[in-house]
């Protein structure tokens, strides 16, 4: 065989030949293809690699087969286990079960890798078609194959149900529902928001004015884990904690944008507060953040977040062959700075996402978020084992790691940090250093952390399938070569 090669075409001169290659290049595959393409496939496919030719991680296509859950997820509601996913060394990974999920009630923990989905391996699979197997209709049990972090396999079984996003929760359950007054004596509540829909900021002030009716008078906002969501809910929830001051400014490629500042009402909250944030708070959540923090209506505590400042429109195309969730804007906190993290800001060393405060970074390895994770759940099922709840106005108790039962701390040291605090602030304290001071130098030792511990696991995983080799090859053998010799007897 020969293959010809030709010059490049030069750009088109108009709109409408741009179009001509790839009709051209249809044709040809229709005509010479050794099988009949499927022609939707070809015609999804040049969408997407449209789409993904802009290098945006934030703007995707979604086909009509999917449109349908991509629809029930904007909602805040469908049918499956309740469980936010990735892929990770090529296998479906938990990044975190939903709270109040059938996932997270069978014992689903944040870094499990799903091996098989009803005895078909993940391997390979992308996230979307794992997510195929595991949404289905309610009722009907599904069988996860977990890998834990040393190694072990057991299997799962959980019942799908429709999962209703509950996104404002406090520290601990009961039979009567979310408690908030993580420190009744003094004074402090607490509010776990876990992602902003168009009711979060709605449900956000009925819980912080029932809080101050039982006497709060400072709030924790714990925005850990909040990957965003509505922006509207965002601005919302920052206009009920600021009287006054920008909140967030919009720009297109254009230049041209919208502003939005805070409105001076007599029922805007007025406490001190402590904003929780990590790694994983992104979008949304750096909104708020950052509006509080830069209008010094809240401390910021944690680690650096996200770094996620693009806005998206969802947008379906005329012809019905799809949708398109595009970047249409990047948002700007008050100071007039973009929190978006790129290769360009990891290289240059320039500032992304929101940063504590100074004196308030303070950092948690995986390990300490898994068992903060653990601990969680004890307090979050009711009826399920759980201490003293008025232990929880004790730092110290809150930072202590938690038994193997989850009752001997709550293992949470950036909760424990406000905590202290706000405690200090109460006592008519100045507000005092509970952490390291932030920037670069302590954000890229964050990274390193996470980078060795991945290091480790990485390295557990290759031993596990060493392991798993050996067995297999001690297997093939046993069975090969006495069947080889026979087959060598017989041809004599």
């Amino acid at each position: 065989s020969s293959i010809s090669m030709h010059a490049p075409a030069s750009p088109p001169a108009s709109p409408y030949e741009w179009f001509d290659s790839i009709i051209e290049t249809r044709q040809l595959l229709g005509g010479a293809f050794v099988e009949i393409p499927d022609d939707v496939a070809m015609q999804q496919a040049a969408i997407a690699a449209m789409v993904g030719s802009l290098g945006d991680p934030h703007t995707v296509y979604v086909p009509p087969k999917n449109e349908r859950e991509f629809a029930k997820q904007l909602r805040g509601t469908y049918v499956g286990i309740g469980a936010e996913i990735d892929i990770h060394k090529n296998y479906l990974r938990i990044v975190s079960p939903i709270d109040d999920s059938p996932a997270q009630e069978a014992g689903v923990l944040p870094g499990h890798l799903v091996i098989e989905i009803d005895g078909v391996s993940t391997l390979g699979k992308s996230a979307d078609a794992c997510m195929e197997m595991l949404l289905g209709e309610s009722g009907t049990p599904v069988t996860l194959r977990l890998r834990h972090a040393d190694g072990r396999e057991v299997d799962v079984s959980i019942t799908r149900r429709e999962i209703q996003a509950q996104t404002v929760k406090g520290f601990r359950r009961s039979q009567d529902g979310w408690q908030h007054m993580i420190d009744p004596a003094r004074g402090v509540a607490y509010v776990r928001l876990t992602q902003f829909t168009e009711t979060s900021a709605e449900a956000l002030r009925d819980v912080v004015d029932a809080a101050i009716e039982h006497g709060a008078n400072a709030l924790i906002l714990d925005l850990r884990f909040n990957g965003g969501g509505a922006l509207g809910a965002a601005i919302q929830a920052a206009d009920l904690f600021q009287r006054s001051g920008s909140i967030v400014s919009l720009r297109g490629r254009d230049g041209q944008g919208r502003a939005w500042s805070a409105s001076d009402q007599s029922t805007d909250i007025d406490l001190p507060m402590v904003v929780l944030v990590n790694e994983a708070s992104a979008s949304a959540s750096e909104i708020l953040a950052g509006s509080l923090q830069e209008n010094d209506r809240a401390k910021v505590l944690g680690t650096r977040t996200f770094g996620k400042g693009s806005v998206q429109d969802v947008r379906s195309l005329p012809s019905g062959r799809g949708t398109i969730k595009i970047t249409t804007a990047r948002y700007y906190l008050p100071s007039g700075r973009n929190i978006t993290r790129s290769a360009r800001s990891s290289d240059t060393g320039e500032p992304w996402g929101v940063d504590p405060d100074p004196g308030y970074h303070v950092a948690m390895s995986d390990d300490e978020e898994r068992a903060m994770f653990i601990a969680r759940r004890n307090w979050e099922i009711p009826g399920a084992l759980a201490a003293d709840p008025t232990r929880w106005a004790d730092p110290d108790w809150i930072s202590a790691a938690p038994g193997d039962e989850g009752t001997d701390g709550a293992g949470d040291r950036q909760l424990a940090a406000a905590m202290t605090a706000l405690q200090a602030k109460l006592a008519g304290k100045d507000w005092p250093r509970v952490g390291d001071d932030p920037g670069a130098t302590a954000s890229a030792s964050d990274e390193l952390t996470r980078a060795r511990t991945y290091r480790e696991r990485l390295l557990n995983e290759i031993e596990a399938t060493d392991k798993r080799i050996g067995e297999l090859e001690a297997v093939v053998e046993h069975d090969v070569r006495p069947e080889t010799d026979g087959a060598r007897e017989e041809s004599k």
